[in-house]
């Protein structure tokens, strides 16, 4: 189905941990089948001729959790990468991987992995799929202001779009939350100032074609006045 003007939607992929425990599994069991997931609606959205999509993997609040799930999510990360499957079917269809956050927080080991894949993927303009790993909307704001007073540019709209971590990319039309909760999330503050949401029961895992048709259905109802 067409999008018709829809070409950017972000994704919070919530509910993985909770669709693990409900089939008795181990918690990150669900956040591994929640990358595959991530990989079947990038293939999915391709045929739907979405350009941009970006996933929000890791926020910088995520820090804040126990240690042992950090270690365990970022080994995973590193599987993700390194198995390198989910990854190929979406340089397969011609997509353009890029990283946005705060990748200093990072392993040099993931940091390094993640440049590569940037690299390998930078002649790919098919689609462009971001990551927001180690990303918070207000970190990556505060994180642009310094940037741009170290270097002296002028503070305006124009100018702070261009410096953040997303720069060039067009802002989500629509930014879609499974897993039953409504809200944000600190996910792309800035750029979701007038994207239209839309919140699903679904949990992450169980995400699929028809899911992601019934959100862009329900954005093309939708009148986008843009506060006018």
């Amino acid at each position: 189905m067409s999008g018709s003007d829809l070409n950017h939607i972000g994704f919070i992929m919530d509910g993985n941990a909770t669709w693990a425990v409900g089939r008795d599994m181990p918690p990150m069991s669900g956040y591994r089948a929640g990358m595959e997931v991530a990989s079947n609606i990038v293939i999915a959205a391709n045929v739907r001729r979405i350009k941009y999509l970006t996933f929000y993997a890791f926020s910088s609040e995520n820090w804040e959790r126990p240690e042992t799930w950090i270690f365990d999510f970022m080994g995973l990360m590193m599987e993700f990468f390194t198995d390198g499957e989910f990854v190929q079917r979406v340089l397969d269809v011609g997509a353009r991987i890029r990283m946005v956050g705060d990748k200093s927080r990072l392993s040099p080991e993931l940091r390094r992995i993640m440049d590569e894949y940037e690299e390998r993927s930078k002649d790919n303009h098919n689609m462009l799929v971001q990551l927001a790993v180690s990303y918070g909307g207000r970190d990556e704001i505060v994180r642009t202001a310094r940037k741009m007073t170290r270097i002296g540019i002028d503070f305006t709209e124009e100018n702070i779009s261009a410096n953040l971590d997303t720069a060039g990319v067009p802002d989500p039309q629509l930014i879609v939350r499974t897993g039953n909760k409504h809200r944000l999330s600190n996910f792309l503050l800035w750029q979701a100032s007038y994207s239209e949401l839309y919140f699903s029961d679904v949990l992450w895992p169980d995400f699929d074609e028809a899911e992601l048709d019934r959100a862009m259905c329900e954005f093309a109802k939708r009148e986008r006045t843009y506060g006018r």
